[in-house]
């Protein structure tokens, strides 16, 4: 990563993403490079370096595919993010991929066995999403079920697999922060949970979410990805990290420009390693979830437990009571 720590030195001092380019030589200091045109904006170039470090290297598949996004964009800029999951379709078929398989039957396992063991009245499910963290993992042993989800196409397929199975449940179509301003001040919760969501809150608004579930669920389950915190989107450790990682993730969806890579992977990677973007994920590590817990006023119960093993990083399953 030398390469890349020279242009990530001049990018720090001020310096032009032209002037980061006259220094790249690499497939990956030429990727590096137009990332570093994206942050400063200058997307006509940022296509350009990265089409470069794709032809330098064409059997890179991040390279290929977040060039043929970007190409794809054509006059319309930066891609919001965000959208990824508002629409169904490709973190559809992410979720139910690849990796993914083995980590959501962990996640159910892991589950399950809180449910018979604490066998909760009224479980709140946080970010639920199409339920693929929560329908497999019910049990008799739950009573009422509610899922708060933003998406709405998303939140209706949970909510017609509950009706289906005869589950006594209620859904909000709301960010967690709208929830939060509407709930009745009554409603308690035996347990709160989530599966891969809560690090799609930002961190600043993480401590007021938290503090809010110790006063209303006598328990709380966090099942998220151990993932070292980065200091800034284009430092090289964090570059090498996300780089490297995608790599195997987007191979585990063989086709290229599938659905996936094209729909969800190359848009959140690039959003990932862009420094000024609105973030989808904040990632920490299981240490760090630990704390958020303790600080909201929960007592741990336990180790973090490792759920499994996935190409972004280890899954923990992190409990507070």
């Amino acid at each position: 990563m030398m390469g890349v720590s020279q242009l990530w030195a001049a990018y720090r001092a001020g310096a032009a993403h032209d002037d980061v380019a006259a220094m790249a030589t690499t497939a990956q200091e030429r990727f590096y490079t137009g990332l570093v045109a994206q942050a400063q904006d200058a997307r006509a170039a940022a296509v350009e370096h990265i089409t470069a470090a794709s032809r330098q290297e064409p059997a890179r598949v991040v390279f290929a595919e977040c060039a043929h996004y970007l190409a794809g964009l054509g006059s319309a800029g930066a891609a919001d993010t965000a959208e990824v999951y508002i629409s169904p379709e490709a973190f559809s078929a992410f979720g139910r991929g690849g990796g993914n398989v083995e980590l959501y039957r962990r996640t159910h396992e892991a589950l399950t066995a809180r449910y018979r063991e604490l066998r909760p009245a009224a479980l709140l499910d946080i970010g639920t999403g199409e339920g693929l963290g929560l329908l497999p993992s019910l049990t008799g042993d739950v009573g009422r079920v509610d899922v708060v989800e933003p998406s709405g196409p998303r939140l209706a397929v949970t909510a017609k697999a509950l009706a289906e199975r005869d589950i006594e449940h209620r859904t909000f179509e709301e960010t967690m922060a709208t929830f939060m301003a509407q709930v009745g001040a009554g409603e308690r919760w035996d347990l709160a949970q989530e599966t891969f969501a809560m690090l799609s809150l930002p961190s600043a608004e993480r401590p007021a979410t938290l503090r809010w579930l110790r006063e209303r669920a006598s328990r709380l389950v966090l099942v998220e990805f151990d993932v070292p915190r980065a200091e800034h989107a284009l430092h090289p450790d964090w570059f090498d990290y996300v780089v490297t990682r995608y790599e195997a993730g987007m191979a585990e969806y063989p086709e290229p420009h599938n659905l996936v890579r094209q729909g969800f992977l190359a848009p959140v990677l690039l959003g990932t390693l862009r420094p000024d973007e609105d973030k989808v994920h904040h990632e920490q590590t299981a240490a760090d979830w630990c704390r958020d817990l303790i600080e909201a006023g929960f007592t741990p119960e336990g180790e973090p437990r490792k759920v499994a093993d996935f190409w972004w990083g280890e899954a923990y399953l992190i409990e507070g009571c």
